[in-house]
């Protein structure tokens, strides 16, 4: 037999295997939209998301994990772990062991920094395989494994054409379609951040999605396939508008020089931030403790490593911060090593989130609709955490290790589902 016959009859065994795996199995097709807002989703601002919520399931609001950042966030989505499990306590984590900061440019990639098993893993890992059209967490290889398809996030690419492409990865044959495909978008988050909560450039991007997903839902209508598909948005926070009357300056509490501060860029001399992380030695720690408790400083909560643990679940051993200065919804914390900038008032955002995950303004967003779930059904607030089991459920594989509880949400399941409370 020639090379080339050997290697026909291991990809058509390997293409063999995979059908025999997927046969008879449901899809999820997830799809997280950066910032929106519970309250975002309307009649009138997103008829076809909020259809699909009529029609399916809408919790009035979902819990975000602490902090309210965005890859802490859409990772806790995908492995159902708090941040103190999975690793990405903020989006530039500072890990002790390593000594440095996460960098986007090269740590997307390095295994190092993302512990848990997101949900395409569990997927490939039991023969189903999955489609990742960006996903914080999606391009690393996890213990050797990864998605069967996925591609590297690039911010500048079409909307319609990453619908498209979703789409024309449904419509392979069944040895090749995956079964679970993310899909990610995140105008509303940008422009939120630059023109405030409720402006016309935020509507604008709301509604901007809303079409995507209407082209993404009357296209998967139109596959073979279409009663087997569950549909499950979800956001990762919420929003709320800043103030330059709502700023707390702490340059006088603290000598910045005495630690390493995770969100802070190298390349900016001040920050503005609803929390800021502090990593340091101990005495340092406790000197800058002192100085902001000793008489405390309105709107500004400051927050050990022990009780980071007890009230929300991000103190991972090597990146849980010693000291969060966590300011109220809507005031910013303003820092500078810069002693000519020492009272600067620009605010470098309108609306921002990061902030306590309990706040109503860092609600997020959670609609789903297909055969895994319940129908006309408004559900409450629940955690995030609690995503992943669902799309194990829905996908009829069994989950990794987690911090979530499938029996929180059972009442969203569809009756046929509720078999997941005894296999999860």
């Amino acid at each position: 037999m020639t090379l080339y016959r050997c290697l026909f009859a291991l990809v058509s065994l390997t293409l063999i295997s995979f059908a025999h795996a997927q046969a008879g199995k449901p899809y999820v097709i997830m799809v997280g939209i950066d910032g929106l807002r519970p309250t975002s989703v309307t009649q009138n601002n997103m008829p076809n998301l909020y259809t699909l919520g009529q029609q399916g399931v809408t919790a009035k609001s979902m819990t975000p994990a602490m902090p309210t950042k965005t890859f802490v966030n859409f990772y806790s989505i995908a492995t159902g772990l708090h941040p103190e499990h999975h690793g990405i306590v903020s989006n530039y984590p500072f890990d002790r062991q390593l000594n440095r900061k996460f960098s986007r440019n090269t740590d997307a990639t390095d295994p190092h920094w993302w512990d848990g098993e997101p949900i395409w893993i569990t997927a490939e890992r039991q023969g189903l395989k999955a489609a990742t059209y960006f996903w914080v967490g999606s391009e690393v290889d996890i213990n050797g494994v990864k998605p069967s398809y996925r591609k590297t996030y690039n911010q500048n690419k079409d909307y319609a054409e990453r619908v498209t492409e979703v789409l024309q990865w449904m419509s392979l044959p069944e040895a090749q379609r995956p079964h679970l495909v993310t899909l990610y978008f995140s105008a509303v988050d940008s422009a939120a951040h630059d023109f405030g909560v409720n402006s016309k450039e935020e509507q604008s991007a709301i509604k901007r999605i809303d079409q995507h997903i209407g082209e993404l839902l009357s296209g998967l209508r139109n596959l073979p396939v279409h009663q087997d598909i569950n549909v499950v948005v979800v956001s990762d926070h919420g929003m709320i508008d800043l103030s330059p009357e709502r700023v707390i300056n702490l340059n006088s509490f603290v000598n910045w020089s005495d630690f390493v501060i995770s969100d802070w860029g190298k390349d900016t001399s001040s920050v503005f931030s609803p929390f800021l992380n502090l990593y340091g030695e101990l005495s340092h720690v406790d000197s800058a403790y002192q100085a902001l408790t000793m008489n405390p400083i309105a709107h500004l909560r400051v927050i050990k490593r022990p009780a980071l643990a007890q009230k929300y679940h991000f103190n991972h051993p090597r990146r849980g911060p010693d000291l969060m200065l966590l300011a109220d919804p809507g005031w910013s914390i303003y820092a500078s090593q810069d002693e000519s900038q020492p009272n600067v008032s620009t605010l470098t955002h309108t609306a921002t989130h990061g902030y306590d995950n309990q706040a109503p303004e860092m609600a997020a967003t959670f609609i789903a609709k297909g055969p895994a779930f319940a129908k006309q059904t408004t559900s409450n607030r629940f955690d995030n955490i609690e995503v992943y089991n669902l799309i194990a459920c829905a996908l009829g594989i069994k989950p990794a290790k987690n911090d979530g509880d499938i029996s929180n949400v059972r009442h969203i399941l569809s009756a046929q589902k509720q078999s997941c409370l005894a296999e999860h």
